[in-house]
């Protein structure tokens, strides 16, 4: 297909020291290329005061600052392609003296300033113009026309533009161009800096340092973050074991569900952007009623009194001991003494020259745990003094032996 150029170059009337743009688009098979000529001669780009900016067919002639009586020209827009001939568009540059630019020329009433906004927020560059007829406004970021067709990007009814949700790409120099049919007027360029926003990641809401849960009970473990950029958040059970997968890791909010928790595991909560990783611990501890103590032996055996000793290697936590205790075959209760927190005690107040049993109970904040095995002794007569006596619950009892 031969070249065939779908925007012309407009006429344009400029004034001294601002700044003139043609526009010239083609198009063809193969994609013609654009080149611009003045007064009939190649535009030579050496000449620091043209720029031509190509791109998919598209071509831009910009004269920054324009100079009276030197770019005074026809200027001429040449697409070819080398199929057919080569095709033109021409248009007329006219350069205004400061003081006599024509009645109704564009005159800009408020220009755009240096912008520095966090990216995500809305940035607003300023600027309205007068004239007769009533300029259209317009505007290019680093010498190229905006692309208005960006949805977060708006031009309001006195030409200001509108940059919602800032991101880095829209940093660069803008400028306002208020256009009609006597002449164009540009403002200067204006920077707009758009800051990434840098917060290492925190903990917004961290896991709970511990858990306590019933054996097989389930949990939700909900963990959140926050930064700038936002962090990903992943968890890890024990040491070592990871539980999110590397190719699917959530940013700001990661929750784990357990269920029917048997053990007792540390969960780690880690957070990670380019600035930092942190972490947080949970214990999920399994509440469990306490183990039987062992190894009750009885010793310093008198008519009345008996001392106790007992091992535990149950869960920690434990509130306190109970000992349970009644002569061996008397058909009674046993009697009951709570609130032990040591592992030894002496029981007082026993009936002389009896055979009791002792038992000995765990309590934790969720109950009773199972008795220990029995330890039996027989006490001495009243006003004899006993010898050792002693238990152990693999070889039985032993009563004391009487000394006369």
């Amino acid at each position: 297909h031969p070249p065939e150029i779908i925007k012309k170059p407009v006429n344009q009337g400029v004034r001294v020291g601002g700044v003139a743009t043609f526009y010239c688009s083609a198009r063809g098979d193969p994609q013609p290329t654009v080149i611009w000529r003045k007064n009939s001669k190649k535009i030579v780009l050496s000449q620091s005061r043209y720029t031509v900016y190509d791109g998919n067919g598209a071509s831009m002639l910009r004269i920054d600052p324009v100079r009276a009586g030197r770019d005074d020209a026809p200027y001429e827009c040449v697409a070819e392609n080398g199929v057919g001939d080569a095709v033109s568009a021409e248009a007329t540059l006219t350069v205004y003296e400061e003081k006599k630019t024509p009645i109704g020329f564009p005159v800009i009433t408020q220009t755009p300033t240096i912008r520095v906004i966090e990216t995500g927020h809305t940035a607003v560059m300023q600027c309205k113009a007068t004239g007769s007829p009533q300029p259209k406004i317009y505007w290019l970021k680093d010498m190229k026309r905006v692309d208005m067709t960006n949805p977060r990007y708006s031009i309001n009814s006195e030409g200001s533009l509108q940059i919602d949700n800032s991101e880095e790409s829209d940093m660069g120099k803008y400028e306002c161009v208020a256009e009609n049919s006597v002449g164009t007027e540009h403002t200067k360029p204006m920077p707009l800096y758009v800051k990434v926003r840098r917060v290492p990641p925190t903990f917004s809401r961290p896991p709970e340092p511990v858990y306590e849960v019933m054996l097989g009970a389930n949990l939700t473990l909900t963990c959140v973050a926050v930064g700038s950029p936002m962090p990903s958040v992943k968890w890890r059970m024990g040491v070592d074991q990871d539980l999110t997968p590397e190719n699917d890791v959530p940013v700001g909010r990661n929750v784990l569900e357990l269920s029917n928790i048997r053990v007792s595991t540390n969960y780690t909560c880690i957070a990670r952007s380019s600035l930092g990783v942190i972490e947080a611990t949970s214990l999920v501890k399994v509440q469990s009623l306490p183990a039987a103590p062992t190894d009750v032996t009885i010793s310093e055996v008198t008519a009345t009194q008996v001392r106790l000793e007992w091992s535990y290697k149950g869960p920690e936590d434990l509130q306190y001991y109970v000992i349970q205790y009644k002569p061996k075959n008397a058909n009674q209760a046993f009697s009951e003494i709570s609130g032990i927190i040591t592992m030894f005690y002496v029981v007082r107040t026993l009936s002389p020259y009896t055979e009791y049993e002792f038992y000995v109970i765990a309590v934790n904040n969720i109950g009773r745990g199972p008795p220990s095995l029995p330890a039996t002794t027989t006490t001495g007569e009243t006003g004899i003094n006993s010898a050792l006596a002693y238990f152990h619950p693999s070889y039985g009892s032993v009563g004391a032996q009487s000394t006369r």
